[in-house]
């Protein structure tokens, strides 16, 4: 995760009317005072406090070669004026930016979870779990954000899993008992502890993992999905079925929300209404957890529990990571609602026409993240390069 660094933007005519606001790093009325300035290795928000700063903001950015800014505006001092109009100048020179208008000065805390979500994806390692060579979404990835993606074969991950570390192991294993109701046998619980410790002693190197989970539970007969429920439930983000574009949202979910949202499959739309579903999700994220038999396999074992939210936001990107999916909704359902579909479900109620998604829907999984934080989402779409795209 990048530093963050936020730079108050004040014009020399209000400078002595500007409360002092916490958090600031420094406040500049002037391109000398821009001068040596440590911004590197860090995502800058530019906190616009005044009106008569667009124009230094954007010397600003294109004098430390910055690729996208946060500009954080309040109602007073013309300070959003200045804020898209610095915004407007910065596209001009090829910089990404977005706005986040707050109520007053002293939500300034507000952006700053916002830019702690885009600096979490800045410069990230990540480790793709039995997976010969990175594709063109890992190669894209990396190149958009700065990140480090590291393929690790199959061949490696069995090393791993087989020479994992048995207290772990066996902790994760009276974890689980202690957790979730089992409606299968447990017997092959070691084994999922085993993956759980092999994926765990990757962090500190990597800061996320995603595991090509498939191909490992058709040769072994059993899948990782409760190893990821619990990394996602300590902070440590995994995502199946290597996918990169949730793995995204799901780093920034934990920085906006502290959980790491639910990857769910599209099943069915109707109405104002879309049913998801996957196997896993994380622990803390459910209640009534229960292990039962993971869907398309059979094997052991699939997760299911009831959402603990009422209000959620979904999200989904592009294999680009030039578009973003947002809809908002209520939640209606869930749990064990079917045996035709992955194990963990829920019935949406997106308030509109729910076949839009079959239309505007960047990839089919999306990430489920609880309470409304589509304002959030726009905002870091927009700092990062990416269309908005609202299913409501």
């Amino acid at each position: 995760m990048r530093r963050v660094v936020v730079l108050g933007f004040v014009s020399l005519l209000h400078r002595d009317r500007v409360p002092v606001v916490g958090g600031v790093d420094r406040v500049v009325s002037s391109v000398d005072e821009l001068r040596g300035l440590s911004v590197s290795d860090a995502f800058v928000v530019a906190l616009i406090l005044s009106g008569g700063v667009s124009r230094l903001v954007r010397e600003f950015a294109e004098s430390y070669g910055l690729r996208r800014l946060l500009l954080v505006s309040h109602p007073g001092l013309n300070s959003l004026a200045s804020a898209l109009d610095a915004k407007a100048l910065l596209s001009e020179v090829g910089i990404d930016s977005g706005i986040l208008h707050l109520n007053d000065l002293s939500r300034v805390n507000d952006a700053l979870r916002t830019a702690k979500a885009i600096a979490s994806i800045l410069g990230i390692r990540v480790a793709l779990l039995g997976v010969r060579a990175k594709d063109n979404v890992a190669r894209t990835f990396e190149d958009r954000f700065e990140a480090r993606v590291d393929a690790i074969p199959m061949e490696s991950l069995e090393e791993m899993i087989n020479g994992a570390d048995e207290g772990v192991a066996t902790e994760f294993v009276n974890y689980i008992r202690g957790k979730a109701r089992f409606e299968v046998g447990d017997e092959r619980l070691i084994d999922v502890g085993r993956i759980y410790a092999a994926m765990r002693s990757l962090y500190g190197k990597y800061d996320a993992t995603a595991i090509n989970c498939f191909p490992y539970l058709i040769k072994h007969g059993v899948t990782p999905c409760l190893a990821l429920a619990r990394l996602n439930e300590e902070g440590l983000i995994a995502a199946c079925e290597t996918d990169l574009r949730a793995l995204f949202s799901m780093v920034i979910a934990r920085e906006l929300t502290g959980y790491s949202g639910w990857i769910a499959n599209m099943n069915h739309v109707e109405g104002g209404r879309v049913t998801m579903s996957h196997c896993t999700i994380a622990l803390n994220m459910v209640r009534e957890a229960r292990v039962v038999t993971h869907f398309e396999s059979g094997f052991s074992y699939g997760l299911t529990g009831k959402l603990l939210f009422n209000e959620v936001t979904g999200v989904s990107v592009s294999s680009d990571f030039r578009r973003m999916g947002i809809f908002s909704a209520r939640v209606v359902e869930s749990g064990l609602l079917s045996n035709r579909m992955c194990r963990t479900q829920a019935i949406l109620d997106l308030g509109v026409d729910s076949s839009l998604i079959l239309r505007l829907a960047p990839y089919n999984h999306h990430v489920i993240l609880p309470g409304n934080v589509t304002r959030e989402l726009e905002t870091i779409a927009s700092v990062l390069g990416m269309e908005v795209i609202k299913y409501t």
